[in-house]
Parts: C-alpha cells; structure tokens; sequence
C-alpha cells in the first residue's frame, strides 16, 4: 500500500513537472511571437518615417490592431520590395457614404483605385453622378486646416507625402464630392468656418 502511494506521488510529481515545462515552453514560444510582431511593426513604421508619412499622434491608437480597423487590415510591408500597402477610405459626405479598401499599394495611382470602386454604379447614386470624369479628390491638410483637391493621377505615396497630409487611424482618407456642385460648395464653406 506504502509503495503505491509513492509510486502515485512520484506520478503526479512527474506529471506536475511536465505540466510546468509545457507552460514555460507555451510562455517563451508567445513571447518569441511577441518580440517577432514588434520587429515587423518597428520595420513598418522605420519605412513610414523614411517614406516621410506623418502619422496621427495619439498613444490610444494602435495601427496595427486590424480588429478596431473598419477596412479589416492595416498598413503591411512587403518584405520583397519593401513597398507598403495601406487600408484607405473613401468618403462620399453628400451622400454620408464609405468605401474601404483593403489594401492600396503606396506606387498605385488614385485613379486605377478609384477605376475599381466605381466599375459599377453605386446603388446610393441614383442620378448617376459620380463617374470618374467628374469627381475630385480632397484631402484634409492637417496643418492649414483646409480641404485641398489632389489629382488622380498621383500615386498613393505622392499623396501621402504633402505638406499637411496626416494619416488618420493608420488609414488613408480621400473626400470624393462634385466639383462645383452646391453640395461641394457648402461643404467646403463648412469646413473653411470650423
């Protein structure tokens, strides 16, 4: 009887060492994990700050938490060419409507993105209006606090790297409106009065 319990206890033993040594081994492979992320997030925001991008300061903001990110991803590296590729949206205020995009490569020029966002009518542009030959692109200049039209043909970075372009949640953000149409023209009014 004597030896049995022995026998039990230095099973347990064993299995109470094996248990400890799969939890240490689980807690170094989670953080082998975690130092793995901070070096690919660090590299990511190195290639920001070289590519001279003004990111939002905010300390609450993660970038790289694509669970609080409304396009389901966030800014990545290509490892091969070094390129990044953002989430953006589109902003459609008169019609208080958005399109996400997963990922838009920073040498892609605005209008091949915007060739695929509107390959089709959208539903909520019923009179047909927003077409590529007649809509313009803003973008908020965060440093003179105005709306500024920017040309589809520049490339996501281009765009990106203009005196007071600040990047908002770690995602690109565009104004697309009618020139000249009274929506644009109120809205721009409102904007300039805030």
């Amino acid at each position: 009887m004597f030896s049995n319990n022995n026998a039990q206890l230095i099973e347990m033993r064993d299995r109470s060492a094996k248990l400890q040594k799969e939890k240490e081994r689980d807690e170094r492979k989670q953080q082998g994990r975690e130092r793995k992320q901070k070096s690919e997030h660090e590299k990511i925001l190195n290639a920001i700050r070289e590519r001279n991008i003004h990111l939002q300061k905010d300390p609450s903001i993660d970038i790289f938490d694509i669970s609080s990110n409304p396009a389901g991803s966030c800014v990545q590296l290509n490892e091969t060419d070094q390129t990044l590729t953002f989430p953006a949206v589109f902003l459609y205020p008169e019609y208080a409507q958005t399109d996400y995009v997963k990922t838009f490569h920073e040498n892609t020029r605005l209008i091949e993105q915007l060739s695929v966002l509107f390959e089709s009518l959208a539903p909520w542009d019923e009179e047909g209006k927003y077409t590529l030959d007649r809509i313009a692109i803003y973008y908020e200049d965060r440093r003179e606090y105005e709306l500024k039209t920017v040309s589809s043909d520049k490339t996501l970075l281009e765009v990106l790297q203009l005196p007071g372009y600040v990047v908002q949640l770690g995602m690109p953000s565009f104004i697309i409106m009618i020139p000249d149409s009274p929506f644009a023209k109120h809205y721009l009014k409102m904007h300039a009065e805030l």
